[in-house]
């Protein structure tokens, strides 16, 4: 297994003249042997700001070729990098610096700005937009050279999973878990000579950093950034200018563009009939299938989502027309990695089969019927929260799983299917164990339902629903309201039924990931 540095200097080496880091809409470009250059220039300056092997270094921006630069500097001189969310507040961002034990903190000017120059004890605050000490000097100073590492087992990043100042779990995470990931991945899913990708994700997230980025640079790729989350139509803008071989998102944002470009078209009488006959339904399919792959840059091979569950009818018609599309699992502390499967071999509903140097299990009686707490152990995990040693005991027994709080079941061949978390999970008047989430999705496949959130109040369920009121009738509203309680209550056995449905005024609030922040609703 290479170390995934080591990948990235090779790919510098191999195609120095080729495109490496761009930011969307602004003149800021590398190319591989420019991007080694700084990449070296950043670790002399740390080094002349005393940071050595193992000190600590937070970097809080928006995703930006500079952002990377800082990432790379810092893991090549084998510092740990603290990456923290910039939509955290600015008192939690410092929180998290402090706590962490950062002696530096990279900060882009949003962050400057919300911090608004305040001191952190001993922290030296650099301006990564202009590599430039807060109201200070201008980075003058010796490269440091890129050298192969063999630092494998070595602490690399802390990644913080929240905000918050109590007890926060910043998870610990080794070069061997990254490069673990990284090479099963360049194993796995083809990287071309030439090939570029749209960064949307954040990079302080770990599906961000690790395949909006350390992948893609260890392929050889050219990684265009979205600086800021776009809207649908720049997306689409964006996805026509640099024409990706791949797209990495959550699904809301792919939900929206087949939600608005694809069914309105597909949901016309003639075109519902067409869809499914059988001499002209292939032809029908191919050719819708071409126009969203036009639409996303006509040279896209690899849909992949993750983070959340998929609107079962944007992935029915996916599979219909044969999109490469796929979901897989993981989460911060597998750095992220735990399922996959090509598309080609994927199965609709699930999340893949585990990965390479994984271990997998479910918790259950009959983990083929009866849903159980997902395990996991391997070369991808984590070794721990930094600072949280109560938390880290918690989460692994006496053999090693990782216990991931998620809820699953495998079919005959290895496929997972999620069916929820733990703590969400709901106790029936009989015992019997009702997942919110299988309950969500049935109400999310009604036409006019944006979103739901399933809870429980006095022991009744009660379906919280965010609608798009574009389409709503005000004078029919609760006739239609009635209608979907009717409908999702046929498909449910009675202990799980719902007792009422209640519309939100706005949609609900959501993590950087964008799933539903369930713990504010009751």
């Amino acid at each position: 297994m290479k170390h995934f540095l080591n990948l990235i200097r090779e790919s510098s080496i191999r195609t120095p003249h080729e495109k490496a880091l761009s930011d969307y809409g602004e003149d800021c470009c590398y190319s591989y042997l420019e991007m080694k250059e700084e990449v070296e220039r950043v670790a002399g300056w740390l080094t002349s700001m005393g940071i050595e092997a193992g000190d600590r270094v937070a970097i809080c921006g928006r995703s930006s070729s500079h952002w990377g630069i800082a990432f790379l500097a810092t893991a090549m001189m084998r510092g740990v990098v603290v990456s923290i969310l910039p939509d955290f507040t600015a008192e939690n961002i410092i929180y998290l610096v402090r706590h962490s034990g950062a002696k530096v903190l990279m900060a882009g000017p949003n962050v400057l700005s919300k911090i608004n120059g305040e001191k952190i004890d001993d922290v030296k605050i650099v301006d990564m937009e202009h590599w430039c000490i807060r109201d200070g000097e201008q980075m003058n100073c010796q490269s440091r050279e890129w050298m192969e590492l063999d630092n494998i087992d070595d602490l690399v990043l802390i990644n913080y999973t929240s905000g918050t100042t109590d007890k926060p779990k910043g998870v610990m995470i080794t070069n061997r878990a990254l490069s673990s990931n990284v090479n099963y991945s360049l194993k796995t899913i083809e990287v071309r000579h030439g090939d570029a990708i749209v960064s949307m994700l954040p990079l302080a997230h770990i599906f961000g950093v690790m395949f909006d980025f350390i992948y893609q640079l260890a392929g050889g790729a050219h990684i265009v950034f979205m600086k800021k989350m776009p809207t649908p139509s720049l997306l689409l803008k964006a996805f026509k200018e640099v024409k990706p071989y791949m797209i990495l998102t959550v699904p809301l944002v792919i939900e929206k563009i087949i939600q608005n470009k694809v069914f309105p078209i597909i949901n016309q009488p003639k075109m519902k009939m067409l869809w499914y006959t059988p001499t002209l339904k292939h032809i029908i399919r191919k050719r819708v299938k071409e126009n969203i792959i036009q639409a996303f840059g006509g040279k896209l091979r690899f849909l992949i989502v993750g983070g959340a569950a998929m609107n079962p009818q944007v992935e029915k018609c996916l599979k219909q027309i044969r999109f490469p599309y796929t979901s897989g699992y993981g989460m911060t502390e597998a750095a992220p990695l735990i399922c996959y499967e090509n598309w080609w071999d994927y199965k609709q509903g699930s999340v893949g089969k585990v990965v390479e140097r994984m271990e997998i299990r479910i918790d259950s009686d009959d983990k083929y019927r009866i849903p159980g707490e997902i395990l996991v152990r391997g070369e991808n995990l984590f070794t721990g929260y930094y600072n949280n040693e109560e938390a880290t005991k918690a989460s692994f027994d006496e053999y090693g799983w990782f216990h991931t709080g998620d809820l699953g079941i495998f079919d005959k061949e290895g496929n997972l299917y999620l069916k929820g978390r733990c703590k969400n999970m709901i106790l029936g008047p009989s015992g019997q164990n009702i997942y919110p989430e299988e309950i969500e999705t049935k109400l999310n496949l009604i036409d006019k339902v944006v979103e739901s959130v399933v809870v429980e109040r006095a022991g009744k369920l009660i379906a919280l629903v965010y609608p798009d009121y574009n389409q709503l009738d005000e004078e029919k509203i609760k006739d239609e309201v009635r209608d979907w309680l009717l409908s999702v209550n046929r498909q449910l056995p009675n202990y799980s039924q719902l007792s009422k449905i209640e519309l939100m005024e706005e949609e609900f609030e959501k993590t950087p990931k964008k799933s539903i922040k369930r713990f504010l609703y009751k």
